[in-house]
């Protein structure tokens, strides 16, 4: 087999990353990189949006699922395999993905690659095992709602799409899961998780075509060639995004207050210059504006963050905050004033080059993570877009200009778009 490489280069690495078609469908991301340690793993174009009324959380449980066992093996020797060689496995699920990955010392590249490949394909689903993990989801959901840090969120988002299954929680409920069973998990997952609607990505120190080579056995060993299916992700309805102004009482001592509304979607070309505005508002560092204001001008509350999440077709972000009631209205109406401000007010070319350097400098630290940049850049092929080299990210950044910014708080922060979602506790007003 010779397989068609695309090399594409990367200045700041002075590094390249192959793209490669296996025969059967899937797409591997190859990023070399001077390490003992391999990272490697499936990005899967399914998630909780993916799921009818009667399915929610079945996503997140197929997730679980994949380490309960194969064909040819059982759940513990699932977990055993890269543990007892140091290595170790994890996953997640969003509201359109499925991550799957490993991290191992790179001469057992092709056991990790072996055992993710049966997982993904070759899943049992055993009904003794459905049934305990009915279970360990649903204190996984308890858990959950007694972090209103984490339920503000899903909450948000439930309230935000009422009528559409991006506001599904991804964990589902106690009722949905209560009804799940092998028939219905595999009803699930037979059309949904392809190879067409996947990317294995690698991450390591070995060259790209003894890797292709390795992972073409496996797919010819795993996959199977009737695995093609048209199924098709549903399309955005028009009235998906309902503004809101929902007040929930509850039991936590502290009120916990989130502001949002629709943003650009991943392919939309102001995404960049979004994610700049959010990052200046909220972002991780000690010096973005809501931070200095609401924590160390006015010590109203210990963690202020702002988010912005993109998919292909939507986008969505908000501000959070926890703070004792005493203080909820003040801090309420400083974070309305502060969006208020980059509405009307230009940023400065002194503040503005500030927050561009800053940015780049966060950019290009994430580049530590290998994990998560092999995820992201993974996203990008399934979405569809183009993976952009850091170099060019920052020419990008380097372009934004005032107005831009100006132009895209006034889009995004216009009041009657606005949703509101306050934990408050129980008994106040």
């Amino acid at each position: 087999m010779r397989p068609k490489q695309k090399n594409i280069s990367t200045p700041l690495a002075e590094q390249t990353y192959n793209i490669v078609d296996l025969d059967c469908g899937i797409r591997v991301l190859h990023f070399p990189h001077p390490s003992q340690v391999t990272h490697c793993g499936f990005l899967i174009d399914v998630g909780s949006r993916d799921e009818q009324a009667d399915e929610m959380g079945m996503a997140h449980f197929i997730e679980h699922m994949f380490f309960k066992g194969t064909e040819k093996r059982k759940g513990l020797q699932v977990l055993n395999c890269l543990e007892y060689v140091g290595g170790e496995m994890n996953a997640y699920t969003t509201k359109d993905k499925t991550a799957l990955y490993a991290s191992v010392n790179k001469d057992y590249f092709k056991k990790a690659a072996d055992l993710l490949f049966d997982m993904v394909f070759k899943p049992s689903f055993p009904e003794v095992e459905i049934i305990k993990e009915v279970k360990v989801i649903q204190e996984e959901i308890d858990m959950y709602q007694d972090s209103p840090e984490e339920n503000i969120i899903d909450l948000f988002q439930e309230y935000a799409f009422p009528y559409n299954s991006l506001g599904y929680n991804i964990l589902g409920s106690h009722e949905t899961l209560n009804t799940f069973n092998q028939e219905k998990v595999i009803r699930f997952y037979k059309p949904k998780y392809i190879p067409q609607k996947m990317v294995f990505f690698y991450n390591g120190n070995i060259k790209a075509l003894d890797c292709i080579r390795t992972l073409q056995k496996l797919s010819n060993k795993y996959v199977s060639q009737q695995a093609n299916t048209s199924y098709q992700r549903k399309e955005l309805e028009l009235n998906t995004y309902m503004p809101f102004n929902k007040t929930i009482q509850t039991k936590h001592v502290q009120s916990y207050l989130m502001i949002g509304g629709l943003a650009y979607n991943n392919h939309d070309n102001r995404r960049l210059s979004a994610s700049l505005l959010f990052n200046i508002l909220g972002g991780p560092t000690l010096n973005s504006k809501l931070n200095l204001l609401i924590r160390e001008k006015y010590a109203f509350a210990y963690d202020v963050e702002a988010s912005y999440q993109s998919l292909p077709d939507i986008g969505l972000f908000h501000f959070y905050v926890g703070t004792d009631k005493k203080y909820l209205d003040k801090t309420r109406q400083l974070i309305i004033n502060e969006l208020k401000s980059l509405k009307d007010n230009r940023l400065s070319s002194l503040s503005l080059n500030r927050y561009k350097n800053q940015f780049k400098g966060q950019l290009l630290l994430s580049e530590e993570n290998r994990i998560s940049v092999s995820l992201t850049e993974s996203k990008m092929l399934l979405d569809g877009r183009k993976i952009e080299t850091m170099q060019h990210v920052f020419h990008q950044v380097e372009a934004i200009e005032s107005s831009e910014l100006c132009a895209i708080a006034n889009e995004l922060f216009e009041e009657k778009n606005l949703s509101q979602l306050l934990f408050e506790e129980q008994g106040t007003k």
